[in-house]
């Protein structure tokens, strides 16, 4: 049986997928597998990003303090750095696990996608979807240390 992927469906995968596989027609093996790398990888990726939230907070506290230790934030900031490098592997490993289920047309529609939101101004600069109402101006995002 082949069905077509709802954008509600997609939406409880994470953030940001949803989007790119809406339309994309798949068999309900491939969207079983999906869903299962989905979780998966969710649950991989979790505490490491509980475990930034937690550098993030403890580098603001170090830097509220009124003599910074520089040595602890540097070491804040490795670890948060090494945090990164794990994430983004980790990401680009389940891309790929995902990519190896689908037929070579549906990678191809996904990366026409893919490209034409970035052609068409979709992700912005930092490579997020704009949200220009809200907080077009990016006002109090800047630096919190001091």
């Amino acid at each position: 049986m082949v069905t077509a992927v709802n954008a509600q469906s997609n939406r409880q995968g994470g953030r940001g997928q949803g989007h790119q596989f809406a339309k994309l027609v798949l068999t309900e093996e491939q969207q079983t597998e999906i869903t299962s790398l989905r979780t998966e990888h969710y649950k991989e990726v979790t505490p490491l990003k509980n475990k930034m939230v937690e550098l993030k907070a403890r580098e603001r506290t170090l830097l509220s303090e009124e003599s910074v230790d520089m040595k602890a934030v540097n070491k804040t900031i490795d670890e948060q750095t090494d945090l990164m490098n794990s994430m983004r592997k980790l990401q680009v490993e389940h891309q790929v696990s995902v990519k190896s289920i689908l037929t070579d047309e549906q990678v191809m529609k996904l990366q026409q996608r893919r490209q034409f939101a970035r052609q068409d101004g979709f992700h912005g600069k930092s490579g997020h979807r704009s949200n220009r109402g809200a907080r077009g101006d990016r006002m109090g995002r800047g630096y919190r240390g001091i």
